[in-house]
C-alpha cells in the first residue's frame, strides 16, 4: 500500500480506509528493518534507514490518528531499546523513540502501548538469521518467542497494560553473566545481581591463580580458544588455531564485541574496544593478556633473567681479576691490605 516512513503514503492509506472500510478503531505498528554495525562504524545512512519505519512511521500514524477515537495504539518495539543489543545502536535508538511516543500519547489522554518484544521463533527479523547468529542470540540467555505465546501476550496487553512492557523468555542468570564488566542496569536490580562482590573471583581466575606458574599460559590459551569457539558457535576448540586470524574463522565486528565482553567477565577487567583488531590471533592475544593485563606471573622467565644477570656480573668480576698481570695482582692485594690496616 505504501511506505510508512513517507507521510504522503500514510495519508493515502488513511483515505482508502475512510472511503471503503468501517471506522478505524485500532493501530498496530510492526514495521521495521535492520542494518547492524559497531557504533563507531555506523554511517548516518544506516541510521536513517533503520529509523525511518520506526521514528517517522510511528509519528505519521500518531499525527493522522490523534483526533480519532481509537481503542488501542500499539507499537511493536524491541528488547534492544530496553536491555541493549550489541551492534544495534541505530535499532535501539529507533525503538526507543517508539517507547517514548507511547508515553507521550498517554500523556495526551490517548491510548499508547509500546511492547519491547524479544525475538519471535518463526516470524520477524530474527527468524531470518542463520543458525550461528541464532546460537549467538540464545547464548545471551534470551530465548525466542513461539508465535502462539506471543499472540496470547498481545491479547492480554491490548486493553490493560502500562505504557511500556517487555515480553521475552529469558534466563536472567545467564544474561547477567555475559554483561560487560562495569555495566549498570539499575532497573534490573530486582531480577539480577548487577554488581558482583569485589571479593569474588571468576572460576577461571581462581583456577589460574592456584595453578603452577609453568601451567598458566596453557590454561589461558585453552580458555581463550574455548570462549572464541563458543562465540563462533564451534563445537570443537581445535578448530581455533593459534596463529589463524580470528576474522578468517568468521568472526565479525559484532562477534568481536561479544567476545570482548565475555573475556572481560571471565578475566574481571576492562579491555580496549579494539582488542580483537589489535591482537587478531590466539597467540597474540595470549601474549598480550599474560604480559599486560592479568596481574599474575606466567613463567619463571623473570627469575631466570635475574639469576642470569647475577651470574654474568660475577663472571665479569672474575674475568677482570684473571686479566691482571702478576705485578698488577700483587699491587692490588697490597692496596687492599693497606686499606684494611688503616681501618684497624
Amino acid at each position: 500500500l505504501g511506505d510508512i516512513s513517507h507521510q504522503e503514503d500514510v495519508a493515502k492509506i488513511f483515505q482508502q480506509i475512510q472511503a471503503s472500510l468501517p471506522p478505524l478503531k485500532g493501530v498496530i505498528h510492526s514495521a521495521g528493518v535492520l542494518d547492524d554495525g559497531v557504533m563507531q562504524n555506523l554511517s548516518w545512512q544506516q541510521f536513517t534507514k533503520v529509523m525511518g519505519p520506526k521514528v517517522q512511521g510511528s509519528w505519521h500514524l500518531h499525527e493522522l490518528t490523534k483526533d480519532l477515537t481509537l481503542d488501542f495504539f500499539v507499537c511493536f518495539s524491541s528488547i534492544a531499546s530496553m536491555l541493549g543489543s550489541s551492534g544495534q545502536g541505530n535499532y535501539a535508538a529507533a525503538n526507543g523513540f517508539m517507547d517514548a511516543l507511547a508515553y507521550y500519547r498517554r500523556g495526551l489522554g490517548l491510548p499508547g502501548l509500546s511492547i519491547n518484544w524479544g525475538a519471535w521463533a518463526s516470524a520477524g527479523m530474527a527468524a531470518s538469521l542463520d543458525s550461528r547468529n541464532q546460537h549467538r542470540f540464545q547464548s545471551t540467555g534470551i530465548s525466542s518467542i513461539e508465535p502462539e505465546r506471543g499472540m496470547q501476550a498481545l491479547g492480554s496487553l491490548l486493553f490493560d497494560a502500562p505504557g511500556q512492557v517487555g515480553v521475552l523468555p529469558i534466563d536472567w542468570s545467564k544474561f547477567a553473566n555475559q554483561l560487560p564488566r562495569g555495566v549498570k542496569r539499575p532497573f534490573l536490580e530486582g531480577l539480577i545481581s548487577v554488581e558482583p562482590s569485589v571479593t569474588e573471583k571468576s572460576a577461571f581466575l581462581e583456577q589460574l591463580e592456584v595453578a603452577p606458574v609453568s601451567e598458566r599460559e596453557e590454561l589461558l590459551t585453552t580458555h581463550l580458544r574455548s570462549v572464541i569457539a563458543k562465540t563462533l558457535g564451534l563445537q570443537d576448540i581445535r578448530k581455533v588455531g593459534m596463529r589463524q586470524p580470528l576474522f578468517d574463522l568468521g568472526l565479525d565486528s559484532l562477534m568481536a564485541v561479544e567476545l570482548k565482553n565475555r573475556l572481560e567477565s571471565s578475566l574481571e577487567t576492562s579491555l580496549r574496544s579494539t582488542l580483537l583488531f589489535d591482537y587478531p590471533t590466539v597467540e597474540t592475544l595470549v601474549e598480550y593478556l599474560a604480559k599486560d593485563v592479568i596481574e599474575m606471573d606466567f613463567s619463571d622467565e623473570i627469575q631466570n633473567v635475574e639469576e642470569e644477570n647475577l651470574f654474568e656480573e660475577e663472571s665479569s668480576q672474575l674475568s677482570d681479576v684473571t686479566e691482571l698481570s702478576e705485578t698488577e695482582l700483587e699491587a692490588s692485594v697490597l692496596e687492599e691490605i693497606e686499606a684494611l690496616e688503616k681501618l684497624i
